[in-house]
């Protein structure tokens, strides 16, 4: 009641003003300053960029390009590291454009 000058529970005395020390916010209440705003959006940015890429990547048409790209380098590393007559080097030089023009039809660009 408004008139309790003793609490029916403790029987302190209510009449005495009890001061609290004055407090920042709760930590449930601070509030995320424009630096941390910025830092936080950078971080979800770059991951979403991360998963998506991994995403992009990943895809089958993506693995046949990688893979052909690897068949196509490793082809021309053949034809210049290839010491025997030229002859041979001729064959595999024609093997190699065979075969980019073979990935060229199937991925619609030289990979």
């Amino acid at each position: 009641m408004a008139e309790a000058i003793l609490c029916k529970h403790c029987q302190s005395d209510l009449r005495q003003k009890i001061r609290n020390a004055p407090q920042g916010p709760l930590s449930s209440e601070r509030r995320i300053g424009p630096v941390s705003k910025v830092f936080v959006a950078i971080i979800i940015a770059t991951t979403l960029y991360w998963a998506f890429g991994f995403y992009v990547r990943d895809t089958p048409e993506d693995q046949g390009r990688i893979q052909a790209q690897d068949a196509v380098e490793l082809c021309r590393q053949e034809v210049d590291s290839y010491s025997g007559p030229a002859a041979g080097k001729s064959v595999i030089a024609d093997s190699c454009r065979k075969l980019e023009d073979e990935l060229h039809k199937s991925f619609g660009h030289a990979p």
